[in-house]
């Protein structure tokens, strides 16, 4: 079988934007999913791909018009894989919320998933999240908008930048407010306990108030936690449904 240039160019295009999309995405973008199997698997979705897309109406025919079109379909994957990946953000935002305002801040360790210090409630929600998107088929969701995307978007098409980006920023915003909503009741709950103690420190300037909330803020608020449970799964289930909706108003946007 030989392999033509234009096959070759179009598999690279195809490659460039399914490998940042998917990078990018949720669960997959974990380090905890071996590279290869990545490397493995966004190979053979790419070699399924171009078959069943429209081809470019115009071929790249030198190294630089060849670069571009690279950046160009990286562009476009790291704008899909972003807004994926914006909602669990904003889970993992309200986790460090209620584990800084809970005082379970100090006990954070090194998540080798994402190489960065994590606590108990941010990766815990961080993977209540990760669940929940997989059992309303959040993955099945993220390969349908790849095929839409080469569908409204053919590879070497141009796009509109503007209109997209100020959508994705705008999206942005959800995550604080998203987050101030998770983290609600246990920042409540905490400020009335700060309040409480502050009161006995007027009272009672004996007290250490200081090791004492150390020692009922965190149970507390890990009782909080699981008592709302129920409804932040509820919660999570409603919100990750919006990703396919989101991801499709910013294709709508990014078509000239």
């Amino acid at each position: 079988m030989i392999i033509t240039t234009a096959q070759a160019v179009t598999f690279g295009l195809v490659f460039t934007r399914t490998v940042v999309m998917v990078l990018m995405s949720p669960v997959l973008s974990n380090k905890e999913v071996f590279s290869l199997a990545k490397i493995t698997f966004i190979f053979w979705l790419c070699g399924l791909v171009i078959f069943y897309i429209p081809l470019p109406q115009e071929f790249p025919l030198t190294p630089v018009t060849f670069l571009f079109a690279m950046m160009t379909e990286a562009m476009i994957g790291a704008i899909l894989g972003f807004v994926a990946q914006l909602l669990l953000i904003g889970l993992e935002f309200a986790g460090n919320l209620m584990d800084t305002q809970a005082g379970l801040s100090v006990a954070s360790q090194l998540d080798p998933s994402s190489g960065q210090a994590t606590t108990l409630i941010s990766k815990l929600m961080k993977t209540i999240a990760m669940l929940v998107f997989l059992l309303i088929d959040g993955h099945h969701v993220m390969l349908a908008t790849l095929m839409q995307s080469f569908q409204g978007l053919p590879i070497g098409s141009p796009f509109q930048l503007a209109q997209a980006s100020h959508h994705v920023a705008s999206s942005g915003v959800l995550i604080f407010e998203l987050a101030l909503q998770l983290s609600a009741p246990i920042l409540l709950i905490v400020f009335l306990i700060d309040f409480g103690f502050g009161m006995l420190s007027r009272v009672a300037p004996q007290v250490n108030v200081f090791q004492l909330g150390f020692q009922i803020k965190p149970v507390v608020s890990l009782f909080i936690f699981l008592s709302i449970v129920p409804g932040l799964v509820d919660l999570m289930y409603y919100l990750l449904e919006q990703v396919s909706q989101n991801l499709l108003e910013v294709l709508f946007l990014l078509r000239l």
